[in-house]
């Protein structure tokens, strides 16, 4: 009657090669940071829209939040926006307001308007958490 085999007889992986590199999910095309939908945010805050303002070293407007994350946003504006700008944007999500630096990282005309993705540059801690905590509230449903 044989043996039957158990974790012992498994050989130790010390040493042993990998033939494949590993590349986390993030690495190719997928964001870093999960971005919480405008319709979330306003249902939310009970808002119809959020706006936020853009100032850049030449000029000031006015832009829609399309979505949110810890690491960006993306905003409908109705003026093209040069990708690597830098630009200050500020708005409000209830009682906290966020201002932060950030950098335009691409833009697209979409009927009519431009969709700007923009990257946080200087996002401070405590509005990071609080970016945070809105989508662990969606995802949890739990009221803040």
């Amino acid at each position: 009657m044989e043996k039957k085999k158990g974790w012992d007889d498994i050989p130790s992986l010390d040493g042993l090669g990998i033939d494949w590199e590993y590349k986390s999910e993030s690495a190719s095309n997928k964001r870093e940071f999960i971005r919480t939908k405008t319709k979330t945010l306003t249902n939310l805050f009970e808002l119809k829209e959020i706006f936020v303002k853009i100032a850049t070293a030449s000029q000031t407007c006015t832009a829609r939040l399309l979505d949110l994350g810890e690491g960006g946003l993306s905003l409908g504006v109705s003026m093209p926006l040069e990708v690597n700008l830098p630009i200050k944007v500020g708005f409000f999500l209830g009682q906290m307001k966020v201002i932060a630096k950030a950098e335009v990282r691409h833009v697209r005309k979409v009927e009519g308007q431009y969709i700007a993705g923009v990257k946080f540059v200087d996002l401070d801690k405590e509005a990071a958490q609080f970016i945070r905590e809105l989508y662990a509230s969606q995802i949890f449903r739990h009221p803040l």
